[in-house]
């Protein structure tokens, strides 16, 4: 949603704007590169931004691919702070390191170790952001999470407490947001994905958390570049492909 500047989707832009879910293309990048030459943390962040989810067809799927209908609505609304695994160190020489936090909801449904996993993992490869952005990421155990002594934590919560944590936006019990230092992925997203992923339920959540990451290292949307391409780690593919092919990872152009 261009121009909008209360987003859903947690870091280090510290004011509202448009994020990953129900909103349009938002700011592009370019206006923002002066302000990613470094990461402080204040007290306000911004909310990333939610987009509407095609409706998926329904079939039999093996357990490895998206399942539909595993996640409650609602859950016990309590989020219980976890350690992430070691996240792997860059390849390239870090000009700043962020400490990553995690979160999970009680009773949303979701395997809380292989999520700690695939977010370390994620956070760790040498397509993501710690490349792309010289950063280096950083694990916080559960007590420094609980204490706040974080710059950033990925929290998993059921569709109903999602919006809650996303709000202003309305994200509609659908999708994610970054908002207040927090990358809320939604557990339906997580479980589900969405139809254009096909059965890559890895690949989807790896853009998830690359996508919400990226709104706190100051990036906005932006749109496919070209029909075909990979698409940008920034567009909302959680939305749509707009002609582009699904692409989980920030170096990948």
């Amino acid at each position: 949603m261009a121009g909008v500047f209360a987003v859903l989707s947690g870091l280090s832009l510290w004011s509202f704007w448009p994020g990953d879910e129900l909103s349009g293309s938002g700011r592009s990048t370019a206006d923002l590169t002066s302000q990613r030459a470094s990461l402080p943390r204040p007290d306000v962040q911004p909310a990333a931004a939610a987009e509407e989810v095609p409706t998926p067809t329904t079939s039999a799927t093996p357990a490895a691919t998206p399942r539909q209908g595993q996640v409650p609505e609602a859950a016990s609304g309590d989020l219980t702070a976890l350690a992430l695994p070691a996240i792997a160190a860059p390849t390239v020489n870090p000009t700043k390191t962020l400490r990553v936090g995690f979160e999970v909801e009680e009773g949303a449904g979701v395997d809380s170790a292989e999520a700690a996993r695939i977010i370390s993992a994620t956070l760790g490869d040498a397509r993501g952001w710690q490349t792309e952005e010289r950063v280096r990421f950083r694990a916080a155990t559960a007590e420094q999470t609980a204490a706040g002594d974080v710059d950033l934590t990925v929290v998993l919560a059921s569709p109903k407490t999602t919006d809650k944590l996303c709000a202003p936006l309305d994200t509609n019990g659908k999708v994610s947001c970054f908002n207040l230092r927090k990358a809320v992925l939604n557990a339906r997203r997580w479980t589900e994905a969405v139809p254009h992923f096909g059965t890559d339920l890895t690949g989807y959540r790896q853009y998830l958390v690359n996508h919400e990451v990226g709104h706190g290292l100051y990036h906005g949307h932006v749109e496919c570049p070209s029909k075909g391409a990979p698409a940008p780690i920034m567009l909302q593919q959680t939305k749509g492909l707009d002609g582009c092919k699904a692409n989980a990872w920030p170096t990948v152009t």
